[in-house]
């Protein structure tokens, strides 16, 4: 596949990276960048239990920020809060400048979370991504295109043939992670993205993300090999 002269390669990304900056410099940097994401006094409850105490975090454009915690630590809650899909119980959290879950943030929103349930199981991934980009798209011709463009990119044109629910877990984390490509967006949410893997498609993964470097991205990970690939740390619980 041709290289998009507007995406950068690994090699070419690695002297713009920030590894090493402290948490208040990465803030500062990314307030007068203009963050793509703003979270202020991010709390949620579900019921009495308390999951995020108070997190506050911004996200420059092209910035790899990671979620780091244990299990029940929080991290999903707040992707989930940021894409729109839970609303918190105190605090904001901004997208591009909109509210967290309505359109305009949505649109700016690319996002593979854990539990993946959103595909059709019974209609091929290429279907299903078609289904996607066409949400996206303005029209058919154009999602086709995105959609051949991105199978190419992951290579991922045999599970695609394939019909979702014949998938094994990894194979649907690969669809998850090239539906959460497919409207270019600002800001890219993945959640354990490498857990299922193999170490070709982890690779495909992070050459992706390198190869848009203006996409900020947000990962919650347990793995230090992904924690290594981001510019900061967020600890959890917060």
């Amino acid at each position: 596949m041709a290289r998009d002269p507007g995406l950068l390669t690994g090699s070419e990304l690695a002297a713009t990276r920030t590894e090493g900056l402290s948490t208040a410099t990465h803030e500062q940097l990314a307030r007068s960048a203009g963050a793509v994401v703003e979270i202020n006094g991010l709390g949620r409850r579900f019921g009495d239990h308390e999951v995020v105490g108070s997190l506050d975090l911004s996200l420059a454009p092209g910035e790899r920020a990671a979620f780091w915690g244990p299990n029940g630590s929080g991290k999903s809650t707040v992707l989930r809060c940021i894409a729109g899909t839970l609303y918190p119980s105190r605090g904001r959290v901004l997208v591009n400048g909109f509210l967290a879950g309505t359109l305009e943030a949505r649109r700016a929103v690319g996002a593979s979370l854990a539990q993946e349930r959103s595909f059709y199981l019974r209609l091929t991934g290429h279907v299903n991504l078609l289904f996607f980009a066409r949400l996206h798209s303005a029209s058919e011709r154009e999602a086709r295109r995105r959609v051949g463009a991105i199978e190419a990119e992951l290579e991922l044109e045999d599970i695609a043939a394939e019909r979702v629910d014949r998938c094994s877990t990894g194979m649907v984390q690969q669809l998850g992670f090239a539906r959460a490509l497919l409207g270019n967006p600002a800001v890219v949410l993945l959640d354990e993205p490498t857990r299922s893997l193999d170490e070709d498609a982890r690779g495909r993964l992070w050459a992706a993300l390198e190869r848009r470097p203006a996409t900020a991205t947000l990962i919650a990970t347990h793995l230090k090999e992904d924690l290594d690939r981001c510019d900061r740390r967020v600890v959890f619980p917060c």
